[in-house]
C-alpha cells in the first residue's frame, strides 16, 4: 500500500507529464535540463550563428570583400598597394528602416481597466527606457538578423526588494542566443549564451535558459554543468526575441560591385597623379642636353612630338553603372534616398506630399510592422506580468488593464494636420467632445480630461457673466434698468419705423 507522500508524488508526476505531453517537444527540452544535460537541450535549440556572422562582417566596412583585394608587386619597383574603397550602404539602410518603424516613439492607448493601473504601466515604460532599448534592439537585428530584450529580475537578499533590468542581447554585444520554438511556431524556451569570470581569474562559459515555468542558470563545470533552478515568477518567458532579415538583403553582389569601381577608379587617379611626359627620342634627348636654358626644348625634326599624357576621363558607361547601382541599391531594399539633392526640395513640402514621396519606406514600413507589432504586444504582456509581480497589490486591476498601442509616425506634420482636422470637426458640431478627445489620443485619462474641459468652460461662463456684472455696475446700471433701457431703445426704433 502506497504511502500518503508517495501517493502525492505520483498525483504531482501524473499531471505533470499529462502538461508535458500536452506541450510535446517542450517535455524533452525540460527532461533533459533535469538531468541537466545543457549539451543537448541547446542542441534542440535554433542555432543561426552562420547568419549572424555573415550579416556581421558585410556591417562592419574592413571586413567587406573590396578590402581583400590583393596589392601589386612589380619586378623592381616598389609595392603597389591597390586601392579599397568600403562603403557604408548596410548602415544606411539600416538607419533609414529603423527611422520610419521608430524614428517617432510609440503611443499607448487604455482601452479598459482604471487609469492608476495604466499609469504604472506608463511610469514603467519611462524607468525601463522602452523606446531606447527598443531601438536598439530593432537595429541590431536588422544589422545581424536577430536579436533579444531581456527583463532580469532578481531580489534583494537583505530587503527582499524585487529588482528589474533591461538588457539587450546581440552577437555583438558577446552573448549567443539559441531560441526553442514548437511546430505552431511558440516560443517555447529561450537560452542565451555568455561568458564570465570566475574566483579563479578563469573564464568559463555560461547559459541562461528561461521557459514560463522555470528559470535556469547555467555554467560549465570540469565535468558536465552545474544546473540552479528557479521558478519563473511572471509565468512568461522575459525575453522578446527580434529575428528579421537583415536590412540590406538581396542587393550585396551590388553593394560589392559599387565598391570595386570606386576602388578602380581611384587606382586609375593614382596611375595619373604625377604628370606623365611624353614625345619623341629627338625632344627627349633635347631635354637632358646641357645646354638647354630654362624650359626650352628644341625639336629638330617634322615629326617631333612633346606632349603631356592626359589621364583617361570616366566614361559614360562607367557613370551609367554606377548610377543604376545606386538607384538599383535603394529601390531593391525599399529605402528612400535622403541626399541633399534629394531633399532639397521637401522644405516646403506638407508631411502628406513628404509621405507620398518617401513611399518606399512606408512599404517597407508596413513589412517591418507585421513582425514588429507582434513583438511589442508580446512584450506588453511581460511587462504587465512583471508588474503584478513588482506590485501584488494592483494584480487585479493589471489583470483587467486593456490597452493598445500603434508606431508613430515618422513626419510629424502629419500629426499636426490631424489634431487641426479634429479641432475643427468639434467646433463645427460634426463631433462630440468624447469622440475628439479619443481621436486626439493625447491624454492619458480620457475621462478625466472631459471633466476638466467641461468644468473649464463652466468657469469660463460664470467669470463672462461676472466680468459683464461689473461693468454694468460701473455704468451705474442695475441688471433691470439694463433691461428696461434695452427695450426702451427697441420702442424708440419701433416708432421711428412707423413715422418713416
Amino acid at each position: 500500500m502506497q504511502t500518503n507522500s508517495t501517493y502525492v508524488n505520483s498525483i504531482g508526476t501524473f499531471f505533470r507529464n499529462v502538461t508535458l505531453n500536452a506541450l510535446g517537444i517542450e517535455r524533452e527540452f525540460y527532461q533533459l535540463m533535469e538531468d541537466k544535460d545543457v549539451h543537448h537541450a541547446l542542441n534542440m535549440c535554433e542555432d543561426n550563428s552562420i547568419d549572424v556572422e555573415n550579416a556581421l562582417s558585410e556591417y562592419n566596412p574592413q571586413l567587406h570583400k573590396v578590402m581583400r583585394t590583393p596589392n601589386k608587386y612589380p619586378v623592381g619597383r616598389s609595392p603597389y598597394v591597390t586601392c579599397k574603397h568600403p562603403r557604408t550602404r548596410q548602415r544606411y539602410i539600416n538607419e533609414v528602416e529603423l527611422f520610419f518603424l521608430l524614428g517617432s516613439p510609440i503611443k499607448w492607448k487604455k482601452d479598459a481597466g482604471e487609469d492608476d493601473a495604466f499609469d504604472l504601466f506608463i511610469k514603467f515604460i519611462k524607468e525601463s527606457r522602452f523606446n531606447v532599448t527598443t531601438r536598439k534592439a530593432k537595429r541590431l537585428a536588422g544589422a545581424e538578423t536577430e536579436c533579444a530584450k531581456l527583463y532580469h529580475i532578481t531580489r534583494d537578499a537583505k530587503t527582499n526588494e524585487v529588482r528589474w533590468q533591461v538588457v539587450v542581447l546581440s552577437r555583438s554585444t558577446g552573448y549567443l542566443l539559441r531560441p526553442l520554438f514548437d511546430q505552431f511556431g511558440n516560443l517555447v524556451a529561450f537560452a542565451y549564451g555568455f561568458k564570465r569570470k570566475n574566483a579563479f581569474g578563469k573564464t568559463v562559459q555560461c547559459w541562461g535558459v528561461q521557459t514560463a515555468e522555470i528559470i535556469y542558470n547555467c555554467e560549465k563545470a570540469t565535468i558536465g554543468w552545474e544546473v540552479k533552478q528557479y521558478p519563473n515568477p511572471t509565468g512568461k518567458i522575459n525575453i522578446i526575441y527580434y529575428k528579421q532579415p537583415k536590412a540590406w538583403d538581396g542587393v550585396e553582389p551590388r553593394i560589392d560591385r559599387e565598391e570595386e569601381l570606386d576602388s578602380k577608379i581611384g587606382d586609375a587617379n593614382n596611375y595619373f597623379a604625377d604628370p606623365v611626359l611624353m614625345g619623341t627620342a629627338d625632344a627627349i634627348k633635347s631635354i637632358y642636353s646641357p645646354e638647354t636654358r630654362g624650359k626650352l626644348v628644341r625639336l629638330s625634326g617634322e615629326k617631333s612630338r612633346l606632349e603631356y599624357l592626359n589621364p583617361p576621363q570616366a566614361s559614360g558607361m562607367r557613370k551609367e553603372e554606377k548610377d543604376d547601382l545606386k538607384e538599383s541599391i535603394l529601390f531593391d531594399t525599399f529605402t528612400p534616398d535622403f541626399s541633399i539633392e534629394k531633399m532639397r526640395g521637401f522644405g516646403t513640402l506638407t508631411g502628406k506630399a513628404i509621405r507620398n514621396a518617401m513611399i518606399l519606406g512606408y512599404i517597407k514600413r508596413a513589412k517591418n510592422i507585421e513582425i514588429y507589432e507582434e513583438l511589442i504586444d508580446r512584450e506588453k504582456n511581460v511587462i504587465i506580468e512583471l508588474l503584478k509581480f513588482i506590485h501584488p497589490e494592483m494584480k487585479t486591476k493589471l489583470s483587467e488593464l486593456q490597452i493598445s498601442f500603434e508606431f508613430g509616425e515618422p513626419f510629424a506634420d502629419d500629426e499636426q494636420a490631424n489634431w487641426t482636422a479634429i479641432a475643427n470637426l468639434y467646433k463645427s458640431g460634426l463631433i462630440s467632445l468624447e469622440t475628439a478627445v479619443a481621436m486626439l489620443a493625447l491624454a492619458k485619462a480620457p475621462e478625466e480630461e472631459i471633466d476638466r474641459i467641461r468644468m473649464q468652460e463652466i468657469e469660463r461662463t460664470l467669470d463672462g457673466q461676472e466680468a459683464q456684472t461689473e461693468k454694468n455696475q460701473e455704468n451705474g446700471k442695475t441688471p433691470v434698468e439694463e433691461e428696461e433701457s434695452e427695450s426702451a431703445s427697441e420702442s424708440v426704433s419701433e416708432e421711428v419705423e412707423d413715422v418713416a
